[in-house]
C-alpha cells in the first residue's frame, strides 16, 4: 500500500466517512461503485474494503473507531447494522461493543493505535469497555484547547500527527501514551484537523485531494509511509 490523495461525495473532508485498521476498511454503503474501486486500488489485493453505515448514516469514521482488537460503535447503531459489521468481520478475532455515551461521535473522541488510546473526559464512563475492546491502555487527555481528541490527531503504529496548537508537555504526554514519535501538522491546505481529512493505518493513507506536497511530505515521514 502506499498514499492516495481522494474525495468522496465530492468532498475533501474523507475523514468523516471512512474508519480503518490494520485489517480492513470500511466505506459508507452509498460510495458508488467507481469511487469504491478507486479507494479499493490505494490497497493490496489481500486488504479487505467492507460497506457499512451507522443509523443510515455514511458517516462511518465519525461514529466508528477501531484498532487491530475491537471495533467501538456508538448507541444508535441500528441492531441490522451490527449485525452486518459482525459478518464482514466473521472470520477475523474482532471484539465489537456499542458505547453510551451523549456525544455518538466516538471519532471525534478517540484517538488510538494498537499501543495506546486517548479519550475525552467525556468517555470517563467508558474507560473500562475501551481498554478491553482495544486492548490497549485508556487515557483521558483533551489537548490543543479543545475536548475531541480524535478529531485532532491520526496515529498508527509508527506515528502520530497532531493539531499544531498543541503544547509540548501535550505532544509529550500524547507519544508517552500511544509510544510513537509525534509532530504536528495539517491536513487539506491548513486544517488542523487531521482526522478529518485522513485515515491512515501501518501500510498505507488515504488522504483528502486537496493536501499539499509538503503536507503529504511531512504525515509520510512521520506516519513511515
Amino acid at each position: 500500500m502506499g498514499v492516495k490523495l481522494e474525495s468522496l461525495f465530492g468532498n475533501a473532508a474523507i475523514g468523516p466517512y471512512l474508519s480503518i485498521n490494520n485489517e480492513f476498511l470500511l466505506v459508507p454503503k452509498i460510495t458508488p461503485e467507481e469511487k469504491f474501486d478507486s479507494i479499493k486500488s490505494a490497497f493490496t489485493d489481500d486488504f479487505s474494503i467492507y460497506r457499512a453505515m451507522c443509523n443510515q448514516s455514511a458517516l462511518l469514521g465519525s461514529y466508528i473507531v477501531m484498532n487491530s482488537s475491537g471495533i467501538l460503535v456508538p448507541t444508535l447503531i441500528l441492531d441490522e447494522e451490527i449485525e452486518q459489521l459482525k459478518m464482514a468481520t466473521k472470520d477475523r478475532d474482532m471484539k465489537i461493543s456499542v458505547i453510551e455515551n451523549r456525544d455518538n461521535a466516538l471519532g471525534n473522541l478517540i484517538l488510538c493505535n494498537n499501543k495506546g488510546a486517548i479519550i475525552s473526559k467525556s468517555l470517563s464512563k467508558n474507560i473500562s469497555t475501551i481498554q478491553d475492546i482495544l486492548d490497549v491502555e485508556v487515557t483521558i487527555l483533551e489537548f490543543a484547547g479543545n475536548h475531541l481528541p480524535g478529531s485532532s490527531g491520526i496515529a498508527n503504529n509508527f506515528g502520530c500527527c497532531v493539531h499544531p496548537l498543541v503544547t509540548d508537555d501535550e505532544a509529550e504526554l500524547i507519544s508517552d501514551i500511544l509510544k510513537v514519535p509525534i509532530d504536528v501538522c495539517t491536513i487539506n491546505m491548513g486544517n488542523p484537523y487531521m482526522r478529518s481529512g485522513a485515515v491512515v493505518n501501518d501500510s498505507g493513507a488515504i488522504f483528502g485531494s486537496h493536501s499539499s506536497g509538503s503536507e503529504l511530505m511531512r504525515l509520510s515521514m512521520m506516519l513511515k509511509l
